[in-house]
């Protein structure tokens, strides 16, 4: 059974070396004052609810969950799909091990702070978001979503990659190495790093898409300052070594081939889009490479132009001029 977030409301309602060696930006927040995140919990709320009060209990519950609960309580179709969905025995299953998994949340809501200060920091006129967690039925696709000021968070996406039930999914490897604790306090900054984009992208070059995506990486790298390379770029270590040691070479293939400006769907799909490795390359590469250069780029440009701000690289979308900027030249 697949339950999407948005059937949820409907119910209620990536010239350097690696990431820890890169002279990336080292922004000071000290001065950001924040008081510690608190995560709201929907689905203890939500499963934990009295069945037999169903309408008054979700009443109460409304205000503090405004995404998720914002139909009429007293609307027979609504209290059904919920009472279906809280009495569902895979549901209630899934409940229960993200339970077990997180009985507390007190260590992530530390990170999530440490990380939204160096956020503010950087985008101090942004609003910072309510932080929920909810079980999703497997929302894979969106384990993270922002909506309104909202930033949810899928727990049950991030029960481990050897998590039994993920299996039947019949998801590849190298997606089910994503959900794992590792990865929530990056993927949710990940998202609020994308909505600092300028939405209206004019071109759709392969160079263009390198920087859209690479920016939000750079970015996330800011906000989460010692996180492992391995998951900014989900890459197994094996795969970080072939970016490292190949970056040279993909970068030489990229001019040789005057793939940078095309806009041809499918190189722009091998290099930009997710999978198992970059074809271009061979099995043993690491996939989205595109992406991973593209970072390198913008890491080069910052370091080189540091008067440019954070927001500054997230709205300029003159890709040709950030990479003449960059001084990009990657050693062989």
């Amino acid at each position: 059974m697949h339950y999407t977030l948005r059937y949820l409301i409907i119910i209620a309602i990536i010239f350097s070396a690696s990431c820890n060696r890169s002279n990336i930006h080292k922004f000071d927040p000290d001065d950001v004052q924040l008081e510690k995140i608190n995560v709201k919990r929907y689905e203890q709320a939500l499963f934990m609810i009295n069945k037999s009060m169903l309408n008054t209990e979700l009443e109460k519950l409304q205000p503090l969950f405004p995404m998720f609960l914002a139909g009429d309580m007293n609307d027979s179709l609504n209290l059904k799909r919920i009472k279906d969905y809280i009495t569902d025995t895979l549901l209630i299953a899934v409940y229960n091990d993200c339970i077990n998994e997180y009985p507390d949340l007190s260590e992530i809501e530390g990170e999530l702070t440490e990380a939204f200060r160096y956020f503010k920091y950087n985008f101090p006129e942004k609003k910072l978001p309510d932080v929920y967690t909810y079980v999703s039925g497997f929302d894979y696709e969106y384990p993270i979503q922002y909506f309104d000021d909202h930033l949810m968070i899928a727990l049950d996406m991030y029960l481990g990659a050897d998590y039994l039930r993920y299996k039947k999914l019949g998801l590849a490897n190298y997606i089910l190495r994503r959900f794992s604790r590792d990865y929530i306090v990056r993927d949710c900054m990940f998202v609020m790093a994308q909505t600092q984009l300028d939405s209206k992208q004019e071109s759709q070059s392969l160079l263009d898409m390198m920087f859209v995506e690479g920016k939000k990486l750079w970015v996330t790298k800011t906000m989460i300052p010692d996180i492992p390379e391995t998951v900014l770029f989900d890459y197994t270590e094996q795969q970080m070594d072939w970016a490292k040691k190949g970056e040279a070479t993909v970068w030489a293939f990229l001019i040789e081939n005057e793939m940078l400006y095309t806009t041809e769907m499918q190189p722009v799909q091998k290099f930009i889009g997710d999978g198992p490795f970059t074809s271009y390359f061979g099995s043993d590469s690491p996939p989205r490479l595109g992406v991973y250069i593209g970072f390198r780029i913008l890491d080069s440009y910052m370091n080189r132009n540091k008067n440019i701000a954070p927001q500054q690289l997230m709205s300029n979308q003159n890709a040709q001029e950030i990479l003449n900027r960059s001084g990009y030249k990657p050693k062989m």
